[in-house]
């Protein structure tokens, strides 16, 4: 159960506060939460402009007597996980519009909301949206008929774990159950922006910790009304010689890390009596350990009473930054062994008869590999919950660090230029910079050439025919098509008119990494297993003379790229054409591109890189529009020239193109349309239209900012709801890859 504590009760007020919610966790019906409003005034409860609120009669007031500038929001103090709300909601006039925001936080200081919002209003009452982030989730008309238009309407929401149910006067509109969602944030009443308008939130009453049950429907009905599952086709078991792969982190530091040596540092008859103490929840750069990323170790002993040992227990440990293994007694918990987790809240049961009456060790070995790392989340999310007591971590534990990510990058053989990265780049370094993001996550390379045995995320670098791959989607539907049990994630960097001499931008475009540009580029980073570079068209035309410079530059790209993966496929550039018939001299220009080809063949070899040879391929089969860049038909020749190359032409050889450009059977043909809808995503999150007003230095003019709310900044908040999108169409993508 959360504990709000108001600042205004003071210290008493604080007191009484934590003795009724501990009273309310007793016996079979939880009790209201006393602080959540008062019925009087705001305490407890905050907006960015609080000339919109008041409380009149009970209740809670946004009201505006002139057209609202944007939405506005109230926030209650603390937060809810598992909870019951139920508020009277009057709009006037009825045709407004307004909502009740739940497990949601405050996208910027203008108190804007990301999260679930239950919708009020004309022609929306009932429905579920995901506010600044994935939009319409439940947008059905099951409220028709129950709204009572300018009259009091009562509104139930129930949010257990993923599942969500609400209802308006009884009458059930949303059951859901959304595995993608948050499972914990605030909750907060909005007046949307627009005409004068008044809205009336009254009686709001808040249950941490409910039954699940509303007030016209039982538990039974309430599950059942759930969407139903689809059923899966049993997968066969792997044979029994074959085990899971290790992630690649958990790889290195059980080979260079003291601490995991047989798990030494996990078991309880481990002494940790020498180890520093620092105050948890925190980070340990600022506990003695400046500079350190990689692998620190947490420990602390319990004492508990037989009765406690024998409670169903659950190990709290909220947000750990960003990495983790936890055990209990020495047998692990739970963790989480890949990035990206940072903001993640732990939730580990702890199986029965692990805990004893007595002294009781819990060990975490937190792995961070750039920026601040730690046990990082809030002190009331540090909790070991026996039945119904739970017992705070929030104190002093022991730590002590392990492998350093040196340590661990050097047993993983990174070696590469001295200017090279060891460490992530910063979070708020622009993803352009380095499109490449997890530097000390390097790849290796291909034991035995090109063999995708797991899933993998692919990433196209290269100028105008490399960029020009996602308009028509080839190769990857062939990609996909020939890999249906790999969940391939290919993301295209390839820039046009970019060299291995020089990588040109728009003007503005690095604006966002010189002071006083205001909000730098927050777009998240892409990790990269295997890189296709496609270079060296431009590079030829009309430059016999800087083959050796050309070589040079092209392994120096090759040395760039090593601290971040060393699964690297080559291609060439295609053969010059002259398709206008202007009496070009494509001897002598295609003797020129052959000594570069011949360049990049003789580094490929170097490195032991599989090379995928298109000027070999499409050689005398009129393949460009231009005479150097791939017309439609050369994308999908080349596109098989892929798969001939690297291995992977007879699963996809059924497959053929169209005259008009599709691809046949029909499966394909979906497939290949999904692959397109991503792309078109992905080009808008990449290469996003009028940089200079998302991250350059046209980000203070009005046209940058919401009309409504000139402290609101739409254009980011739009940018930043892509990845979640891009997940949807990948699995799309995966979907019918398997159905081919």
């Amino acid at each position: 159960m959360k504990i709000r504590t108001p600042f205004a009760l003071g210290l008493f007020g604080a007191l009484l506060s934590l003795v009724a919610a501990a009273e309310s966790t007793k016996g079979d019906n939880p009790k209201p939460d006393a602080t959540f409003f008062n019925g009087k005034d705001l305490t407890g409860w905050s907006a960015s402009e609080m000339k919109y609120w008041s409380v009149m009669d009970g209740a809670i007031m946004g009201h505006s007597a002139v057209k609202v500038p944007g939405n506005k929001f109230i926030w209650a103090d603390g937060e809810v996980e598992d909870f019951y709300l139920v508020v009277e909601v009057k709009l006037i006039p009825d045709n407004r519009n307004a909502g009740i925001q739940f497990r949601s936080k405050k996208a910027n200081v203008s108190g804007q909301a990301v999260g679930y919002q239950a919708d009020v209003g004309r022609g929306v009452w009932g429905k579920l949206y995901h506010e600044h982030g994935r939009g319409k989730l439940d947008w059905n008309n099951n409220a028709a008929g129950a709204v009572k238009p300018g009259e009091w309407n009562r509104y139930e929401i129930l949010a257990i774990g993923h599942k969500i149910w609400t209802a308006i006067n009884g009458k059930l509109c949303v059951a859901l159950e959304d595995q993608k969602g948050e499972l914990s944030g605030q909750i907060s009443f909005q007046v949307h922006g627009g005409p004068a308008q008044t809205v009336l939130y009254r009686k709001p009453t808040l249950i941490h910790n409910p039954k699940i049950v509303l007030e016209k429907q039982t538990e039974k009905q309430l599950l059942a009304a759930l969407p139903k599952k689809k059923a899966e086709s049993p997968k066969p078991a792997p044979p029994k010689s074959i085990s899971k792969p290790l992630p690649r982190w958990t790889k290195l530091i059980m080979a260079a890390d003291p601490g995991s040596q047989g798990e030494v540092w996990a078991k309880p008859a481990f002494d940790h009596g020498k180890w520093k103490t620092m105050k948890v929840p925190g980070h340990f750069e600022k506990a003695g350990l400046p500079g350190h990323d990689g692998v620190v170790w947490f420990r602390k002993t319990i004492e508990l009473s037989a009765e406690q040992a024998k409670a169903k227990a659950v190990l709290f440990l909220g947000q750990i930054d960003d990495m983790d293994v936890t055990w209990v007694n020495g047998v692990r918990v739970g963790g989480y062994e890949n990035p990206g987790h940072h903001y993640t809240v732990r939730k580990y049961p702890v199986p029965a008869a692990l805990l004893k009456a007595g002294k009781n060790t819990i060990a975490v070995r937190v792995m961070d590999h750039g920026a601040p790392g730690g046990i990082a989340g809030k002190p009331e999310q540090l909790v070991l919950q026996l039945g119904k007591e739970r017992l705070s971590l929030a104190n002093l534990w022991r730590f002590a660090p392990g492998a350093n990510l040196e340590a661990l990058n050097k047993h993983a053989g990174i070696v590469g230029p001295k200017s090279a990265p060891t460490v992530s780049p910063a979070p708020t370094e622009p993803a352009f910079l380095r499109p490449l993001a997890k530097p000390s996550d390097a790849v290796s390379a291909f034991a035995k050439g090109f063999d995708l045995k797991e899933d993998a995320t692919i990433v196209i670098l290269g100028s105008s025919n490399a960029a020009e791959t996602q308009r028509f989607g080839y190769l990857e539907t062939l990609l996909a098509a020939a890999h249906p049990a790999r969940r391939l994630t290919v993301r295209n960097m390839a820039w046009p008119a970019d060299t291995v001499f020089n990588q040109q931008r728009p003007r503005n475009f690095f604006a966002a990494t010189k002071p006083g540009y205001g909000e730098k580029d927050r777009r998240i980073k892409t990790a990269v297993d295997v890189a296709v570079l496609w270079l060296g068209q431009a590079e030829a035309l009309g430059q016999p003379g800087q083959v050796e410079e050309f070589a040079s530059a092209y392994e120096e790209t090759l040395d760039q790229m090593s601290p971040y993966t060393s699964r690297i496929v080559v291609v060439t550039p295609v053969p010059f054409e002259d398709p206008l018939n202007l009496g070009l001299d494509l001897k002598a220009r295609n003797a020129t591109l052959g000594k570069h080809i011949a360049a990049i063949l003789r580094l490929a070899k170097k490195h032991d890189l599989p090379v995928v040879d298109l000027f070999r391929a499409l050689n005398g089969k009129k393949v460009t529009s231009d005479g150097q860049r791939l017309s439609r038909h050369g994308h999908w020749l080349a596109a098989q020239a892929f798969a001939e190359q690297l291995g992977y032409a007879e699963p996809v050889s059924k497959i053929s193109d169209t005259p008009k450009g599709g691809l046949k059977p029909a499966t394909a043909e979906r497939l290949r349309q999904a692959v397109r809808a991503k792309d078109v995503m992905w080009r808008q999150f990449w290469v996003p239209p009028n940089w200079a007003f998302l991250y350059g230095n046209r980000q203070t003019q009005p046209s940058s900012r919401d009309h409504t709310d000139r402290g609101y900044r739409w254009f980011p908040e739009e940018i930043q709801t892509i990845p979640s999108k891009l997940v949807d169409l990948d699995r799309a993508i995966y979907d019918r890859a398997r159905k081919q």
